[in-house]
């Protein structure tokens, strides 16, 4: 199962946002522009069906229903997510929407939650019984076991997503207790890789050691090796003029070279059965420029020989990012600022980008056009 469709309303940035989604997906714009704020529609989802999560936690981690309705919706307030998956020849969506009671203890609410396969609908609320208790309104059936039965492959997909954004210091600099388990910056990272099993943990570090070779000439060898405490360590040989290359540990990476490793292995063993997501947020950070337009083929390389794919959203501030011959103008999500709050549409879907595409003009240069020379809106291409 992956993502093939995504239609908000009134998400914090968004008025209204609606675009397609293929395997790959990169989210570009200027700072401010909401590239964030869209990944976490996704983190959103996974969040309401995470262990002892559920819809009321998740608008309390955003700080309140107030943080999540956006500004501009002003004749329809109420935030809407709207997605549609592929799952071989079944295509499934998941609608809802969520209120705030006006009175009262001001709880948040199901206003709308409606499930169908195939255009077939399995689930539609409110039903008479929500009606009858409105406490039955302040959880999905999405997040139940009990009510989610026919249509439980949604939860597994959404629980599934994944959010990574390693800090390279929080790699370096966290020890014993301070690990935080599935940490998306990174903490436990060394953790995760000295625990996978042998054979696993080979053929992972194998696949980002030829990623790696790609993105950096001098790179030789990935290895994981434990000092005289048990303390495991990453291990990357560089070649230079003597015969044996030189070793060095993450204390000793540059924060590019630890932030690429953190990306690598969490694309690598991120499960691989074909209903798997990975949310990647400004990857170029730390990075040499002339690396940032390799990151899709580095990327292509560690997920190669991945059965099924991952799905990757990726958000970048760096627009080069999409420069690299494997991007198609169908996987780039241009955000723009606008008066009533972020526009945003593929680049492929733009009428003022189509001559340019035409002539086969870097992305990177269009999407410069589109912001303008001091990176707002351009008026006319």
């Amino acid at each position: 199962m992956e993502f093939s469709h995504v239609h908000i309303k009134n998400w914090k940035n968004f008025q209204d946002l609606s675009f397609d989604v293929g395997p790959r997906l990169f989210i570009v714009g200027p700072n401010a522009v909401g590239k964030s704020n869209l990944l976490d529609v996704f983190r959103f989802l996974r969040d309401i069906v995470a262990p002892g999560g559920g819809m009321v936690q998740a608008v309390d981690q955003r700080g309140g229903y107030r943080k999540i309705q956006s500004l501009f919706g002003r004749r329809a307030p109420y935030p809407r997510i709207d997605v549609s998956m592929r799952d071989g020849d079944d295509t499934w969506r998941y609608v809802l929407v969520i209120e705030c009671e006006k009175s009262g203890h001001r709880r948040v609410l199901v206003q709308e939650e409606r499930v169908e396969c195939n255009g077939r609908v399995l689930l539609s609320r409110p039903s008479q019984d929500d009606r009858d208790d409105v406490e039955l309104l302040t959880q999905t059936h999405l997040e139940q076991k009990v009510t989610n039965k026919e249509f439980r492959k949604i939860a597994d997909f959404f629980g599934q997503i994944r959010y990574f954004h390693p800090v390279p210091q929080v790699i370096r600099g966290l020890t014993g207790n301070d690990i935080r388990t599935s940490d998306p910056y990174g903490s436990d990272i060394i953790q995760q890789i000295s625990e996978t099993p042998d054979r696993t943990r080979k053929a992972r570090l194998r696949r980002v050691q030829a990623a790696l070779q790609r993105a950096i000439p001098e790179f030789e060898e990935l290895k994981l090796e434990k000092d005289a405490m048990g303390v495991p360590h990453l291990e990357v040989g560089y070649k230079n003029w003597r015969v044996r290359p030189s070793w060095q540990n993450e204390t000793q990476f540059s924060d590019g070279t630890l932030r690429l490793l953190g990306l690598l292995w969490a694309l690598v063993s991120t499960p691989a059965d074909g209903s798997s997501v990975l949310l990647l947020e400004e990857p170029e950070l730390s990075l040499h420029s002339a690396l940032v337009a390799e990151l899709p083929s580095v990327f292509a390389e560690a997920r190669r020989q991945v059965k099924g794919g991952v799905q990757i959203i990726l958000s970048s501030h760096s627009a080069e990012i999409v420069d690299d011959e494997t991007v198609g103008a169908d996987e780039v999500l241009v955000l723009l600022p606008g008066t009533n709050g972020t526009n945003g549409s593929l680049l492929s879907d733009r009428d003022d980008a189509e001559c340019y595409l035409e002539i086969e003009t870097p992305f990177s240069e269009i999407i410069s056009v589109l912001m303008g020379a001091d990176g707002t809106p351009s008026l006319t291409l």
